[in-house]
C-alpha cells in the first residue's frame, strides 16, 4: 500500500484517500471519545490537574455591568459588602458541596446566602458563571442570554455584590463568578414615608410579597415565615486555600479539545481539497463525492469552535 494513498485518491481506482474514508472518520470520533473518558478518569483520580486559568476581576465585572445598564438607560447599582459576602459564600458552597446550580443539594437557596449576611431585601437576583477566561467574556455571556440579561438590566435593583472564587468542581480547577443583586427593604420604607413622586414609584415598585428573588428568569416570592427563618441563620465563610495548594492545573481540557478539533477539521479540509484537485487533473468524476457539502459543514464546524469560549452560565 503506497503512502500516497493515505493523502491522495488511489491512482487506479480513484478511491478516496484513506485519511478521509469512513473508517478514518470513525477512528477520529473514537479518539475523542477515549480522550473524554481519559479526562474523566483524571478528574476522578487527580482532582485539579485539569482546569481553567482565568483573569477575571470583581471590580471589572461590576464596571461592565453598570456599563450595560447605562446603555439601557437604567440607574447605576452600587457595590454592597453584604452582597459581596453572600456571593462569596455561594461560590464556596458550590465548591464544598460540588454542584453547579442555583440550589444546593443540601437544600440551600440563593436567598439563604443573602439573608445570612443580615442583608434585608425586597428584591434580589443571582447570575452564575464558570470556566470563563476574562471579565468581558462573563458579562457578554450573560447579556447573550435573555433571562440573565433581564436580571442584569432589571430596574428593580439598587445594589450589587460579586465574588470571583477559584476552586475544584467536578475534579477540575475552575473559577466561579457569582453575581448577586439586591434592593434593601430600607429603600422602599424610605420611599413610602417620604411620599415619592410617580417617577420614583415606577423605578422602585412594591413587591407582591415580603421579598422577591429572580433565579434563571423565574420570580420566586418568599413568605414572611421563610424570610424570618432564613434571616435568623447567619453563615461563616470557609477558606478554600487548602483545596488549591496541593495541585495546579497543567492542562485546560476545553482548550485542548478546541485546538485538536480545529486542527483535525483543517487537516480534513486540506485532504478534501487535494482530492478535488487530483481528480480534476485526472479528468475523473466521482459520483459519490459531495465535496462542497462536506467542506461547507467543516467550515461551519470550525467557525463554531473558533467563536466558542467553553464557559457556562446559570
Amino acid at each position: 500500500m503506497a503512502w500516497q494513498n493515505f493523502f491522495l485518491p488511489h491512482k487506479d481506482t480513484h478511491k478516496k484517500a484513506h485519511l478521509i474514508s469512513w473508517e478514518a472518520i470513525l477512528i477520529y470520533v473514537l479518539f475523542f471519545i477515549l480522550l473524554q473518558v481519559s479526562f474523566s478518569i483524571i478528574n476522578y483520580t487527580k482532582p485539579g490537574v485539569l482546569g481553567v486559568t482565568s483573569n477575571i476581576d470583581k471590580q471589572r465585572v461590576i464596571e461592565l455591568t453598570n456599563a450595560e445598564r447605562t446603555k439601557a438607560g437604567l440607574n447605576l447599582i452600587a457595590e454592597n459588602s453584604a452582597l459581596d459576602q453572600a456571593a462569596a459564600a455561594k461560590a464556596q458552597n458550590m465548591f464544598s458541596e460540588n454542584y453547579w446550580a442555583h440550589f444546593a443539594p443540601s437544600g440551600k437557596s440563593p436567598w439563604d446566602f443573602i439573608l445570612g449576611t443580615g442583608y434585608k431585601f425586597s428584591y434580589a437576583g443571582e447570575n452564575l458563571a464558570k470556566n470563563f477566561s476574562t471579565s468581558e467574556d462573563v458579562v457578554t455571556a450573560w447579556m447573550n442570554s435573555p433571562s440573565h440579561k433581564d436580571n442584569l438590566l432589571s430596574s428593580k435593583y439598587r445594589e450589587i455584590g460579586v465574588a470571583v472564587v477559584d476552586g475544584i468542581l467536578d475534579g477540575q480547577r475552575t473559577t466561579l463568578v457569582v453575581q448577586m443583586f439586591g434592593t434593601p427593604t430600607q429603600l422602599l420604607a424610605k420611599a413610602e414615608t417620604t411620599q415619592p413622586s410617580t417617577e420614583t414609584v415606577a423605578e422602585v415598585p412594591q413587591p407582591a410579597s415580603r421579598a422577591e428573588m429572580t433565579v434563571s428568569g423565574q420570580k420566586i416570592n418568599l413568605s414572611n415565615q421563610e424570610y424570618e427563618q432564613k434571616s435568623a441563620k447567619p453563615f461563616q465563610l470557609v477558606s478554600l486555600t487548602s483545596q488549591l495548594s496541593s495541585v495546579q492545573p497543567i492542562l485546560n481540557p476545553y482548550l485542548f479539545f478546541k485546538t485538536s478539533g480545529i486542527l483535525l477539521i483543517g487537516f480534513i479540509f486540506v485532504i478534501l481539497t487535494l482530492d478535488i484537485l487530483v481528480l480534476y487533473k485526472r479528468g475523473v468524476f466521482r459520483i459519490s463525492s459531495n465535496h462542497i457539502a462536506h467542506m461547507s459543514l467543516l467550515a461551519i464546524s470550525a467557525a463554531a469552535l473558533i467563536t466558542s469560549n467553553g464557559g457556562s452560565i446559570l
